[in-house]
């Protein structure tokens, strides 16, 4: 056990250096960058803070009609006139935060769980977009505490209550939440069913219609459409997209998105491969094979995502994917787990989080993080006895 403590405050001076860089990059560069975030994400913020999100007057993108719970952080972030480039810091860090909560229900020591949630942090798909305005890192930690609550449901209304909550949240972030939220549905409707009354479900819909039905019913009001500006299921719209999928660009382009999924998980990307493999030859059950499952039905959603042919798309668009890869990597980590194997996958997800490609030199945080990790050394001595 003492060389996961070992492995665990290594894992936590990385994830705190790349965090203090991102914090300290986002006071200096405070201006985002050009694209989606003044595209729409601004734009829908600035909707909530004067009002017109009630009626779409004014909005003069389609996209202006994405759901927007979670823009109302950017909507603060501009009110007290504080960088958007630094409102992407919370969601990153309660999502690591949240990972670590996931694997310590799923029965992780915290040493394996500080491990997990810092190979998540530092995930190059969650780094890239750290200053960036953007909500998929939001739609990550919805996904998580979903996760968590539905580890163990029980029948008492706080529970419920939580639960819509959280995938109000969840739907009303983004619309590909939805097929996100009926996925989680079907994979834990036995356990949820055993709970489940005419009480509870009131509860549930509350919270799940204010934070997430709310903006598929202005849609509906507006523009005929509770999915607009997306042309689905007959009700009209205007496709913002060129028609290319995830699939369809793997297929045309194998070479450019294999590289855009290594770039974006490094080794984490063979999770994808290792989980058919592990659940075909019938080495995991129960809890692990759950969620590995999960994983892979995730991913083949994932693969009908929209991109397209330009290879930084490919790679931005590998920021959908955490609800793929969350389940995949805590399956994996659980698996090492019980062959009481967690030193080699140490090994492992150390590597990942030193290939980060994307940091640039900054000589002052060095100020910073000699002490950190010095701090971090002397509690982990002070903590065996030595």
């Amino acid at each position: 056990m003492k060389y996961l403590q070992i492995f665990a405050n290594i894992c936590l001076v990385l994830a705190l250096y790349y965090l203090i860089y991102y914090v300290y990059l986002g006071i200096v560069s405070p201006i985002p960058q050009a694209g989606d975030s003044f595209d729409y994400h601004i734009p829908i913020a600035k909707s909530i803070l004067d009002g017109s999100f009630l009626s779409g007057l004014g909005f003069t993108k389609y996209q202006h009609f994405y759901p927007g719970t979670s823009e109302i952080i950017n909507s603060l972030f501009i009110l007290l006139n504080i960088p958007l480039t630094l409102s992407n810091i919370i969601p990153s860090v309660l999502l690591g935060i949240s990972c670590f909560i996931l694997g310590r229900v799923y029965r992780l020591d915290k040493y394996s769980a500080i491990i997990f949630a810092s190979s998540i942090f530092t995930l190059n798909a969650i780094l890239r977009w750290m200053n960036a305005v953007s909500v998929d890192a939001w739609i990550g930690v919805y996904f998580v505490l979903a996760l968590i609550l539905l580890k163990n449901p029980n029948k008492t209304v706080l529970y419920f209550l939580k639960l819509g909550v959280v995938f109000g949240l969840l739907i009303g972030t983004k619309y590909s939440a939805v097929l996100l939220s009926l996925v989680l549905l079907v994979f834990y409707f036995k356990d949820l069913i055993k709970v489940l009354n005419l009480r509870n479900l009131i509860s549930f819909l509350i919270p799940f219609s204010a934070l997430g039905l709310f903006w598929y019913f202005r849609n509906f009001l507006i523009m005929g459409n509770p999915f607009y500006p997306v042309p689905i299921l007959g009700f009209p719209g205007k496709d913002v997209f060129n028609g290319t999928t995830m699939l369809k660009a793997t297929i045309n382009y194998p070479i450019d998105m294999f590289n855009a999924a290594f770039s974006e998980y490094k080794l984490w990307f063979l999770t994808v491969i290792a989980a058919p493999i592990l659940l075909y030859k019938k080495r995991v059950e129960g809890e692990i094979g759950k969620l590995l499952l999960l994983g892979i039905v995730s991913f083949i959603i994932f693969l009908f995502f929209p991109t397209d042919n330009h290879t930084w798309v490919m790679v931005s668009s590998f920021r959908y994917s955490y609800f793929v890869f969350v389940p995949l990597i805590l399956g994996v980590f659980l698996y090492f787990n019980s062959l009481r194997k967690m030193k080699w996958l140490s090994y492992f997800a150390i590597a990942n989080m030193l290939g980060v490609s994307v940091i640039t030199y900054q000589p002052k945080l060095i100020l910073i993080v000699i002490p950190l990790a010095l701090a971090l050394a002397w509690i982990s001595s002070w903590r065996t006895g030595r």
